[in-house]
């Protein structure tokens, strides 16, 4: 049965707009110079006002915060440790480029440093604006526009020119991209909708937006997405920023994708030793006591770990949660039977985007540890001699149908898991059964 229609008249007065303005901002990371972005404007003479109560905005879009002060002389200064202050706080990736210009470089070309953006900057507004999508579950058909009000949809067969505003896009655009707007709530102050149409790089088309629940909508904004509340909502918008905070509809102290200091931290200490010395401490992602459940817990709290999904899925395992790396990792013999040696970075280099990567690449990572030749004659691993902390070379199976080719094919194989043909490698690894 499809979902009836709204009236708007009947909504509660609470989703009715008004017109103080909601302060929006949004981080440049490479430039001071100010941008002004609309959310909502006064609406021409007879024009009906946006639906879910988002108001004008112009915000300064601020360049990310920076150190002050000049760079020391390096050859002037004794190498040894400065004082801290101050507790870390964060100075941006144009920061860390000035020794770190090469890792800067390839993280530009990753998925990382393109998940955050306002949906109405003209690559995220271009895959909506002037297409349709009808929703299958009968919440209706949405139309999209881009202009100077920014990128808004509409459901015309039930609330005719009325339109809602979409804010920001999440996704790097490799698989796809989904926009969310954060609109006022009479309980909770602040939630967030998902809309129900994200598009999809293969076949550039708009489709259902995955993991849904297709209830009933409670209010006019729910027509056009999920509604998310709390720490769901919150982690919508943590895994796709470095630093950003949600206060009533808008994000402060944003700076917006995946940068260096999501995983290392604030760096401001790292730089302030840099600065002053020849060999300064390194400034890694972990302590010491680092370890590959450390790692896989730090990357699986966006990318998703078991205790975030149900105990069906875990037990059914469908083809979606094939997007979620971790997940697959963990249930894997080659994880169980690694000792602590297997983790997220034994094949990706957190800095180089996978495609950039030849595939042989990791089969020889496969063969690195399921070779034929016994554990006495096994060569040390490629980052350099084996420490006691790796412990002895065991013996590892080898594959009886090709020991030294298409290992990811057979054991990895890519997966296509929706009806737009988003694939991802299967990281459960495994003799999958024959289909």
């Amino acid at each position: 049965m499809g979902v009836p229609s709204v009236d708007p008249a009947a909504a509660d007065k609470t989703l009715k707009p008004s017109r103080p303005a909601i302060s929006l901002v949004l981080i440049a990371l490479s430039t001071s110079s100010v941008f002004y972005a609309s959310l909502w404007r006064e609406s021409p003479a007879g024009a009906q006002p946006p639906i879910g109560a988002q108001e004008p905005v112009r915000n300064p879009r601020l360049a990310p915060q920076r150190l002050n002060g000049t760079q020391p002389d390096r050859n002037s200064v004794a190498n040894t440790p400065t004082p801290i202050t101050q507790s870390p706080t964060y100075v941006g990736k144009q920061i860390c480029k000035e020794c770190h210009a090469e890792n800067h470089r390839l993280h530009a070309l990753h998925g990382h440093a393109h998940t955050f953006r306002a949906a109405d900057e003209p690559e995220v507004a271009e895959k909506f604006s002037g297409r349709t999508y009808t929703t299958p579950e009968g919440y209706g058909t949405y139309t999209y526009q881009a202009g100077k009000d920014g990128l808004l949809a509409r459901i015309p067969e039930k609330f005719g020119d009325q339109p809602f505003q979409l804010q920001f896009a999440l996704g790097s655009g490799h698989h796809g991209i989904t926009l969310l707007s954060l609109v006022p709530d009479p309980k909770e102050g602040t939630v967030g909708i998902e809309h129900r149409a994200s598009w999809y790089r293969n076949g550039d088309q708009l489709g259902a937006t995955p993991g849904q629940l297709h209830t009933q909508p409670e209010t006019l904004s729910e027509l056009f997405g999920q509604k998310h509340v709390g720490a769901v909502m919150r982690k919508c918008v943590d895994c796709h920023v470095t630093t950003g905070t949600i206060e009533n509809q808008g994000i402060v102290n944003l700076t917006p994708n995946v940068n260096c200091e999501k995983c290392h931290g604030p760096g401001s200490v790292h730089v302030q030793q840099a600065r002053s010395m020849d060999r300064p401490p390194p400034f890694s992602v972990g302590r010491q006591d680092w370890n590959a459940e450390a790692e896989i817990q730090l990357c699986g709290d966006c990318h998703r770990l078991p205790a975030a999904i149900s105990q069906a899925e875990l037990r059914e395992y469908p083809k979606p949660l094939t997007r979620f790396q971790p997940i697959g990792l963990l249930r894997s013999e080659c994880y169980l039977e690694s000792e602590g040696q297997l983790k997220c970075t034994t094949c990706h280099d957190p800095h180089t985007t996978f495609t950039a990567i030849e595939p042989q690449f990791y089969v020889d990572k496969c063969v690195e540890c399921h070779r034929a030749e016994p554990p006495e004659t096994a060569s040390a691993p490629e980052s350099g001699p084996r420490t006691p902390q790796m412990g002895p070379v065991k013996s590892h199976t080898v594959c009886p149908v090709s020991a030294t080719t298409n290992c990811i094919e057979c054991h990895m194989p890519s997966t296509t898991i929706d009806d737009y043909g988003t694939e991802f490698h299967d990281h459960w690894i495994r003799i999958h059964p024959k289909s």
